[in-house]
């Protein structure tokens, strides 16, 4: 299940089920797609503390595409990510490294409340 919340000026998603690169892929075209009405200034805290996967290092460069999209679409993006499996949080931080853009951000955090702060600042 996937939720998605509206939290002042942050958007929180929350994923509790099993995700393949192939659903994160249409997630984020999905997110591109409906984000003609979406502000270009936009500010997102993913919950995956209950999302499992088998994403791997192999699969991250499937992303280019839509992080090339992802750049191009929003003056500002920022993803802060909830994860608490060190596994997820190794392979996350090595997809920040993959992302060539300068106002696309996303950094991984084990709490909601350091989240939101880096989001806000």
């Amino acid at each position: 299940m996937v939720t998605v919340s509206l939290y002042g000026s942050i958007v929180e998603v929350d994923i509790n089920r099993f995700i393949t690169i192939d659903d994160v892929i249409r997630i984020i075209n999905q997110y591109i797609e409906d984000s003609q009405a979406l502000p270009t200034r936009q500010l997102l805290l993913i919950n995956a503390t209950n999302c499992r996967t088998d994403i791997g290092l192999k699969d991250l460069s499937k992303l280019d595409a839509v992080n090339d999209m992802l750049s191009k679409k929003f003056d500002l993006l920022k993803v802060a990510v909830l994860l608490n499996d060190p596994v997820y949080t190794a392979i996350c931080m090595i997809y920040n490294r993959l992302i060539k853009s300068d106002h696309y951000y996303i950094k991984v955090f084990t709490t909601r409340a350091a989240a939101q702060r880096w989001l806000i600042r």
